[in-house]
């Protein structure tokens, strides 16, 4: 085949292609009705043509007409009731046959089989087979007479063979239409149990979320006790010292109304009370990495900027961001190198974890475990929608990359 025929090849297996799929979307009844009439034309094309042939009279050819048009026009409804319009097709054709009215047409034989493929492709099964079985003794009832004729049986054979393939064909269709119901059922129901799971993560993301926030509140609100109590106890005797403490008291409810803003709209399920210890944060990640570097994982952490700017909270989601790619890069690249990038701006601060992917002839077998910090991609991603940031998460080169950015409010920072 030249470079020319393969690209005409081509290009008709497309226009094809591009029929079918404009035939699909094209409503059935519109389409079986086209189909009924062109069939109906053809019979009669073929009657005009062996009309003088035969010597029909006028009574004939209308008798033809009629049992013509009652054989094809049906069609038009095969999908909607495929036995019924079996029925009528074939009471017609046994009528015709019996009347025995010139001229005899053959072309009629193509709605015959259309309506025995479409009572086995879209009747209920047990109508299917009684069709099969009704076919089959017409048939040999019809052809009784001359069925010892070698000429007789011969067409017999033809017929049967000619109706038992058009109603395989049917059935396979049938089948396949099963078939494709089916996946389309289970590609639903999986559709349905994936949005299920990122719906639960992204609740529990957030009940974490609001934990998370609650333990950096209970946190500051708890050193802001200790300081009003201690400046209340030396006011008198050091009021330079007790300055120093009501300095550090406003510096913490400034933080602590940052963090309370963010965590409006969040909702949190009834849990156990939280430890007022501090939460992880950017300077905890060494001892992160540590762990990752135990499961087989190069970790290098880089930081620019002022990271002690940071609110409580923003740096808790730093924290949890790296801790979750990270375990997503212990899971599935196993032994590799990784990069961490915390860089912190006068507008925010971002983070880009990434690794090289899994080297040539690894597998991703860890040889420690490290705690998740949540669900995966959907809770990171909802993560740093709750604080108002951007999240991006996808494949880098041969390996995997994440990158978060959490913006810095001026006017929060100054209250």
């Amino acid at each position: 085949m030249s470079a020319t025929d393969a690209r005409a090849y081509s290009a008709g297996m497309e226009t094809r292609g591009s029929i079918g799929r404009r035939l699909e979307g094209m409503n059935p009844l519109v389409v079986d009705t086209a189909i009924a009439i062109a069939l109906a034309a053809v019979t009669l094309i073929e009657l005009a043509t062996l009309r003088d042939a035969e010597g029909a009279s006028t009574s004939d050819v209308w008798w033809t007409v009629a049992f013509m048009m009652v054989q094809t026009l049906p069609l038009a409804l095969r999908r909607r009731y495929p036995f019924v319009v079996f029925a009528v097709i074939g009471i017609a054709s046994i009528a015709y046959d019996v009347v025995d009215v010139p001229p005899e047409l053959n072309t009629v034989l193509f709605a015959n089989m259309l309506s025995v493929y479409s009572v086995s492709a879209y009747a209920r099964r047990p109508l299917a087979i009684a069709a099969a079985v009704i076919v089959a003794v017409a048939l040999v009832v019809l052809n009784l007479p001359g069925i010892s004729d070698p000429e007789d049986f011969g067409s017999l054979a033809t017929q049967f063979v000619l109706f038992g393939g058009a109603w395989i064909l049917g059935d396979n269709t049938r089948y396949r239409r099963r078939q494709a119901e089916l996946l389309a059922e289970r590609a639903e129901r999986a559709e349905r149990e994936r949005q299920e799971r990122d719906r639960i993560a992204v609740l529990e993301e957030r009940d974490r979320l609001a934990r998370e926030i609650h333990d950096v509140i209970a946190h500051s609100v708890s050193v802001i006790a200790v300081q009003a109590g201690a400046a209340r106890a030396i006011a008198e005797q050091r009021p330079d010292r007790a300055r120093e403490a009501l300095a550090s008291i406003e510096q913490v409810s400034r933080e602590t109304m940052v963090e309370l803003r963010r965590a409006i709209g969040s909702l949190r399920a009834p849990t156990d009370d939280a430890e007022l210890a501090p939460a992880p944060g950017p300077d905890d990640l060494e001892d992160l990495a540590e762990k990752v570097r135990e499961a087989g994982v190069e970790v290098e952490i880089v930081r620019e900027g002022d990271l002690a700017v940071v609110p409580a909270g923003i740096g808790l989601s730093v924290f949890r961001i790296v801790q979750e790619a990270l375990t997503n890069t212990v899971k599935h690249a196993g032994r590799t190198t990784a990069r961490v990038l915390i860089r912190s701006d006068a507008d925010g601060v971002e983070v880009l974890v990434s690794d090289e992917g899994p080297r040539p002839g690894a597998r991703p077998e860890p040889d420690g475990e490290i705690p998740s910090g949540g669900h995966g991609l959907v809770g990171m991603r909802e993560r740093v929608a709750m604080l108002g940031g951007t999240f991006e998460a996808g494949p880098d080169g041969g390996g995997f990359s994440v990158r978060a950015r959490f913006p810095l409010r001026t006017e929060e920072r100054s209250g």
